[in-house]
């Protein structure tokens, strides 16, 4: 239903209106109706304690007369002009007509019907109300009652519940109103947002146990706390953290983890948070809307639409001039994405808003505990952080993080992703895909008919870790190359594209790259370079170029081992017919000598 008059633009109203006191001292106690020409009858009364306490008491800091809505002279001079309305309806369209006049119109959960059909719209009165139009504090308990006069067939359970607002802490930062304001005006973005990842990063398991999904009757030695214990959980995908509640109202994060897809518990090994932090100052500033780091409150859980688009308070009062942000901009995305330090020393950057300056607000890390020596993630939140690296794609100001994941709805595939794998790549580096993967990767024709591949096994190999070990993908499109596993010592110290998958004995990054070189020479090369050159902000020595084609080198060190094994095979064949001749040539002698 309609959620309110504080969900839209209020102007303010006349400070010049005749007095509330002929008006009320008549219809508070008029037990008389007015029959319309349809022979429907409106009562008279106006019962005075419900309208003192609505939204549009003269009463209120900002008072409302009787006539600032019945503001046709005559509508209050008496005797009343002949209403108007022929109908019951009639005279509830023309009311609604009325608020219109300050209030921006708007009609959430009821769109158009079809041209073919006959549906009857609700009107503000028929969701609001009429002289009892509830405050904003009470239009969630007050405005299911409301709704059901319609939707005859449900509960106002069934209300409450899509009515209901998020949760928060205290009062929230200044200006940030939160995102259920956005529902009276966005209703389907809203309704379609809060099915997200991001709306759900953060949940109240004390209002909802149902989102907790560790399992507490598993005995486990790191698990040592209760599902009493939990008051917060965080995440839903790859594993989900909890936060209790201390008697002294701090946040703090609990010693285990639940880890979704292996369903286990382990320790709670976050590299910026250790167990017992105070959670509100050590990392929630990406998992809440509205943060005050003054007081530490916040005005919802979870990532709201003002966590991205900016505080809506004066949009909401002038909607038609103050407009949301609401550029394809990866810095948004970035300072959640990232890690790194803020200014005020916090480890998210707290005085950033939409539109601004990341790098102004927040200084990336470097260090080898959160970056492979190429600069790369090593830990989750760290996407924006690749994506920074410089691929062709960052460059060309065309691809965004938006380009390829949904955020206002769960898209259609894992990750939130517009489309699935490989459809989505194919969306811009548009051929037949398996023609497209023959040329591109030759070497792999055969292996095409056996396993199906993603373009993400080679541009985002799986390099940063969650909940287990190499999770997630590497986000910076620039292919880790064989030569950087072998200058930083191996792929324990820096993984690549190629060994990601080809892990067998003899496959390591020196076979990787001898294999690359052998596919340059045997077949025509792609346009494309096979890897991006990446950046070495750790100045590692010097990379082996790889060998250009025609060099015999490359090639005789490749056939060598092809060689050599055919020679091994060869060899023991002959010995083994050796031995067979040798045998039968014993048995001969001995058959010699009993004759």
């Amino acid at each position: 239903m309609i959620l309110g008059v504080s969900f839209f633009w209020a102007a303010p109203v006349s400070a010049q209106t005749p007095p509330n006191l002929p008006c009320r001292g008549c219809h508070g106690d008029n037990q008389r109706s007015l029959t319309l020409p349809s022979g429907e009858t409106l009562p008279l009364l106006v019962l005075l304690d419900a309208l003192d306490d609505s939204a549009h008491s003269y009463l209120n800091e900002t008072p409302v007369s009787c006539t600032d809505c019945h503001s046709d002279a005559g509508r209050y001079r008496y005797p009343h002009a002949t209403n108007p309305a022929q109908t019951a309806r009639g005279y509830v369209e023309a009311a609604a007509e009325n608020c219109e006049g300050c209030h921006y119109p708007h009609n959430p959960f009821h769109e158009d019907p079809p041209a073919d059909e006959t549906l009857t719209l609700p009107t503000c009165v028929d969701c609001h109300g009429a002289h009892d139009v509830a405050p904003l504090a009470e239009l969630a308990s007050r405005m299911p009652t409301n709704c059901v006069a319609c939707h005859t067939g449900e509960e106002e359970g069934w209300a409450a519940e899509l009515l209901a607002p998020r949760p928060g802490h205290g009062a929230g930062a200044a200006g940030v109103a939160g995102s259920e304001r956005c529902l009276g005006c966005h209703a389907d973005t809203y309704l379609s947002w809060r099915e997200t990842l991001h709306a759900n990063i953060v949940q109240d398991a004390i209002a909802d146990p149902s989102v907790i999904l560790g399992n507490f009757l598993q005995e486990d030695a790191d698990l040592t706390f209760g599902v009493d214990d939990v008051a917060l959980v965080i995440g839903s995908r790859w594993r989900q953290q909890y936060i209790t509640k201390t008697v002294e109202g701090n946040f703090e994060l609990l010693p285990a983890q639940w880890n979704i897809a292996t369903e286990e518990w382990v320790p709670n090994d976050h590299p910026d948070l250790a167990a017992g932090t105070e959670w509100r100052q050590a990392c929630s500033g990406c998992h809440v809307t509205g943060l005050d780091t003054t007081r530490w409150e916040f005005t919802e859980l979870g990532v709201g639409c003002e966590s991205c688009h900016g505080p809506a308070d004066d949009h909401i009062a002038d909607p038609e001039t103050v407009k949301p942000y609401a550029k394809s901009d990866d810095q948004v995305c970035g300072a959640c994405h990232s890690r790194g330090t803020s200014p005020e020393n916090l480890p998210f950057p707290a005085s950033y808003q939409p539109g601004d300056t990341l790098s102004e607000h927040f200084t990336l890390a470097t260090d080898t505990e959160a970056t492979w020596p190429d600069g790369s993630a090593k830990y989750d939140h760290q996407h924006y952080m690749d994506w920074q690296l410089g691929s062709s794609m960052m460059e060309s100001g065309q691809v965004h993080c938006t380009t390829c994941h949904a955020v206002h709805d769960r898209g259609a595939a894992t990750g939130q992703l517009r489309m699935p794998l490989n459809d989505l790549c194919l969306q811009c580096h548009n051929e037949r895909e398996q023609q497209r993967i023959v040329r591109h990767m030759p070497y792999h024709e055969q292996a095409i008919n056996k396993h199906q591949f993603l373009c993400t096994d080679c541009h985002m190999p799986q390099m940063a870790t969650s909940a287990v070990p190499y999770d997630l993908h590497n986000h910076s499109f620039l292919q880790p190359n064989p030569q950087q596993s072998i200058d930083f010592g191996g792929v324990e110290n820096m993984p690549n594209a190629c060994n990601q998958c080809h892990q067998d004995y003899g496959e390591d990054p020196a076979w990787a790259l001898q294999t690359i070189a052998y596919a340059d020479q045997s077949f025509t090369p792609n346009a494309a370079a096979f890897f991006g050159a990446g950046p070495t902000p750790t100045s590692p020595p010097p990379p082996t170029p790889l060998p250009s084609v025609g060099q015999p080198v490359v090639h005789m060190q490749v056939e060598t081992g092809r060689w050599l094994r055919i020679t091994v095979f060869v060899l023991l064949g002959l010995m083994g017919v050796s031995l067979l001749g040798f045998g039968i040539y014993r048995i001969r002698m001995r058959s010699g000598r009993n004759a």
